[in-house]
């Protein structure tokens, strides 16, 4: 009888085993149906219990009984002693069988644990993974959408050309016409947008250039400190010799004045100092130099033969010359910066922009555009010019009048209108 409980335990504890096998096989097989896992496994642990509970204990039988009755009878005493120490061979099947019949209670209680565990496991870490899975995936749709954005932003723009200036020829020769083309004298006129090589120039050749010819003194200046030989913070003394009258301001400083070059350039240009152009050009080394800096640029029919004021050299046939193309051309690779340097454009047009005298083409501009610009005048030989750059949100353009031999009401107010024009046909 031991041996066959024994047996039969041993079967049930392979069951039981297999049991338990097939439950946590079960449990992966199914973990997406997370309900239908939980109650498949608390169903195989109800039945391993409900097995295990009502499996029977093998009985004893008559004889058996008997037998261990008479034993008891005549040894009494000694049985009694023995039943301290040792149970009957009943007692101990008993013993044995409650003992085998732990083992699939322990196992039905690990088919549990695992059924919990993965119940738990499928109920709370995969939907976390889940939560956390679709906020990357939603991360990653969005930074796709974003690069789609920016990808189509990027191609908008590339093919998004800026806005180029009005500058119908055509047009612009009849605003030259209709104005400085209608006046006395000798009249050229140079206009072209800063950012094309469109122009339209009319009657150039060199003329007088008056004051003008003070641009090229200040880009000479800083392309000889760009090359190391002249020193814009060195300092000049004023003395009384070298002071000249006609427009400035320097003539009426006293002697012994100290003015950095940088400042004297800057009175040269912005309120056209004749003494300021002057020094600068005895600082420069005279006017083989300068000429030759300026034959550099391109400019070739500019050419410095006297200083200012100097009307013995202007009686004997010596005068100061540049064209309405050379003057137009050496602003508009000074707004380009590719004249001298970035920085050193960048400072002139900075000078420029401070010129006194906007009394010519720029007259009757509006507050909204900038301007950058210099005249020239001698009106004992008739002579009225002025170079501008001007811009606003739309673009830039150059413009240059250059006029000699005229009326100088007619001169001024030509060139007021022509300005105007200008400004209304190419930026408006």
């Amino acid at each position: 009888m031991d041996s066959a409980s024994d047996s039969s335990s041993i079967q049930r504890t392979a069951d039981a085993r297999g049991t338990a096998d097939a439950a946590q096989s079960d449990v992966s097989a199914r973990a997406k149906n997370q309900a239908e896992s939980v109650a498949n496994q608390a169903t195989v642990a109800n039945t391993t219990q409900s097995q295990v509970s009502e499996r029977p204990v093998t009985p004893q039988t008559q004889s058996e009984r008997q037998s261990h009755q008479g034993e008891q009878e005549q040894t009494s005493n000694d049985a009694s002693d023995q039943s301290t120490v040792t149970s009957n061979p009943a007692t101990r099947t008993n013993q044995a069988a409650a003992h085998k019949s732990k083992v699939p209670w322990l196992i039905a209680l690990l088919v549990l644990i695992v059924a919990v565990g993965g119940a738990t496991y499928f109920l709370y870490l995969r939907p976390s993974t889940a939560r956390s899975t679709a906020p990357t995936q939603s991360s990653v749709a969005h930074k796709k959408a974003t690069r789609h954005s920016s990808s189509v932003t990027k191609n908008s723009q590339s093919t998004t050309k800026p806005t180029a200036v009005s500058f119908d020829q055509s047009q612009i020769r009849n605003d030259i016409s209709s104005t400085v083309g209608a006046i006395s004298g000798t009249n050229s006129v140079y206009v072209s947008p800063v950012n094309s090589k469109q122009a339209v120039l009319v009657k150039d050749g060199s003329q007088r250039s008056a004051s003008s010819i003070k641009i090229f003194i200040m880009v000479t200046a800083y392309a000889m400190a760009k090359e190391g030989v002249f020193n814009l913070t060195d300092t000049h003394t004023v003395t009384d010799s070298e002071k000249v009258g006609g427009t400035g301001v320097i003539q009426n400083m006293d002697a012994g004045t100290k003015l950095s070059y940088q400042e004297i350039i800057e009175h040269m240009i912005d309120d056209s100092d004749n003494t300021a152009a002057n020094i600068m050009i005895e600082k420069l080394g005279g006017f083989d130099l300068i000429n030759n800096k300026i034959s550099n640029m391109g400019a070739t029919d500019t050419k410095l033969r006297r200083k200012m004021m100097d009307t013995k050299a202007l009686d004997d046939g010596k005068d100061n010359t540049t064209s309405a193309h050379d003057m137009g051309m050496t602003l508009k690779k000074i707004y380009n910066h590719q004249l001298v340097s970035r920085q050193a454009d960048e400072a002139m047009l900075t000078i420029l922009a401070k010129n006194q005298n906007r009394t010519k083409l720029p007259k009757d501009l509006p507050s909204s555009a900038t301007v950058y610009n210099k005249t020239g005048e001698y009106a004992d030989y008739g002579v009225q010019n002025d170079a501008e750059i001007v811009k606003n949100s739309h673009g830039a353009f150059v413009a240059v009048v250059l006029s000699e031999d005229g009326d100088q009401n007619d001169q001024i107010d030509a060139m007021n209108r022509l300005g105007s024009l200008l400004y209304q046909n190419i930026l408006e």
